[in-house]
């Protein structure tokens, strides 16, 4: 399967007027998958979810703007638990202006091929894509992390292995010392927020000495340590 490794530049243009449907394309994770661009930014489209915007990746973008990176080494490494077309490297890089290294995990074969072609090539920051399960990944590889972010969904779903107690643990044991976790849940449905606060009430929560829950107005942000965000009291 041949894709461009540019687009061209009146698509990027015309991209401000309509959106650009890029690459249409499936796996056997995810039936439906749409490479589009939107206002100049690569957006990845699954069938009821949108896994990637670039720098306009709301929830993550929310939250890094009121989250305080001096707590992290200059030169942190990040893990990210779910690459879409790799927004949590680009924000981080691109908006707000961090130099740090990444290890990637993704499932899916054909995101991480779409990444690989369309968006990774742009990033300057070191990216290590690994396919993989995020769990079986975790039990693995030993290595830890100074910012671990978990954004793993199938369409609109957290997969039910990341629900139980012992995802918390391993995520517990690929932290640094005085490291970040954020974990990006669903909430745009009272059914979604319902299950959401659930989670982070009876697992995520019991897990870590002084947890925040970040309402961004769509999703639910899980943080380990409420220090690491600027809100006001």
């Amino acid at each position: 399967m041949s894709r461009p490794s540019t687009i061209p530049r009146y698509r990027y243009w015309l991209s401000y007027l309509w959106e650009q449907s890029l690459e249409v394309t499936a796996s056997d994770y995810n039936a439906y998958l749409e490479v589009c661009l939107v206002h100049g930014r690569l957006q990845l489209v699954a069938e009821d979810a949108i896994y990637s915007f670039g720098d306009y990746y709301l929830n993550f973008r929310k939250i890094f703007e009121v989250f305080d990176f001096d707590r992290l080494p200059e030169r942190a490494s990040v893990l990210v638990l779910g690459l879409g077309l790799g927004s949590i490297p680009e924000l981080l890089e691109k908006h707000v202006g961090l130099s740090y290294s990444y290890v990637t995990v993704e499932i899916d074969p054909v995101i991480i091929e779409l990444a690989s072609d369309y968006s990774l090539p742009a990033l300057a920051s070191p990216v290590e894509v690994v396919e993989a399960d995020a769990v079986a990944f975790l039990e693995v590889d030993a290595r830890q992390y100074d910012l671990i972010c978990v954004d793993v969904f199938q369409d609109a779903v957290v997969p039910g292995h990341l629900d139980v107690r012992g995802f918390v643990e391993l995520l517990q044991e690929r932290l640094l010392p005085g490291g970040a976790l954020i974990y990006n849940r669903l909430a745009s449905s009272i059914p979604d927020r319902t299950a959401a606060r659930r989670y982070y009430e009876e697992i995520f929560a019991p897990a870590f000495p002084a947890p925040r829950l970040y309402d961004t107005g769509g999703n639910y942000l899980l943080v380990n340590d409420a220090q690491f965000l600027t809100l006001p009291e």
